[in-house]
């Protein structure tokens, strides 16, 4: 199950991409606005709510039959705002950075998530926690959508300890 909301978010946005082959296009490019904010509950001892301020660009390529082949995202100058709901502690930080999903001709998938941003639980190690990347998060998925690979190159930290003051 790990990176499996991952894997489901970006397939989620795959689907409500547009066609672009409908107009002979091969790529399609989308700006997005930043997400609702976000009550993340049953990680830290406390709920926690992010506040996510910028904008998502992704653009999505096509093969010559119209199936998606590769889904490039980025967050430029994003921020994230941690808020621990029972004390009012908080925490602002940046969301910048992109992911990458591709997929390959026997069905398989890979997908990177580059730069800073919030995970809840840890991607890797599937500890709860609200967890600040710094780094890289890489796994692959059979074509069945099972991840077979999963490694961060980079730093993972728990935040829940500086929110609970």
């Amino acid at each position: 199950m790990r990176l499996g909301l991952l894997f489901s978010a970006i397939l989620v946005v795959l689907a409500l991409v547009p066609a672009a082959t409908a107009n002979g296009d091969r790529v399609f490019r989308e700006v997005n606005p930043a997400p609702d904010d976000l009550v993340i509950t049953d990680q830290c001892a406390f709920p926690v709510l992010a506040h996510f301020e910028g904008s998502e660009i992704n653009t999505t390529f096509y093969d010559r039959d119209g199936n998606e082949r590769k889904l490039l995202g980025v967050f430029p100058g994003n921020m994230v705002t941690l808020t621990n709901l029972d004390t009012g502690a908080s925490l602002t930080l940046p969301a910048t950075g992109s992911f990458q999903l591709r997929f390959h001709p026997d069905g398989s998938a890979s997908a990177k998530v580059t730069g800073h941003g919030p995970w809840f639980p840890n991607p890797v190690t599937e500890e709860l926690g609200v967890w600040y990347q710094s780094g890289q998060v890489a796994a692959t998925f059979d074509a069945d959508e099972n991840m077979t690979s999963i490694r961060n190159t980079g730093s993972l930290v728990n935040l829940c300890p500086q929110l609970d003051s």
